[in-house]
């Protein structure tokens, strides 16, 4: 999906996104906590969501905007989860 809207605007990003750049506050909570939060009530794991989420807390903490990380580089960081 964001590929695509990427090739429709090279330009577009996120709300959350913009709230990095502009040093707010973020909806990470409401959107990768909710998930956290669903998957640990039926035991699943999401070590990924939760890197995310430690990422976009940090960036919030700092006002040094986005992260700017894909996937492979998220998985490589240790001890974010």
């Amino acid at each position: 999906l964001a590929r695509r809207m990427l090739a429709i605007d090279p330009q577009a990003r996120s709300s959350m996104w913009d709230d990095l750049k502009r040093g707010r506050p973020t909806e990470i909570g409401e959107l990768q906590g909710a998930v956290i939060r669903l998957a640990r009530q039926v035991g699943i794991p999401t070590p990924m969501n939760e890197r995310v989420t430690a990422l976009v807390r940090e960036a919030e903490a700092e006002k040094r905007g986005p992260p700017g990380l894909g996937p492979d580089a998220v998985s490589a960081i240790p001890g974010k989860v």
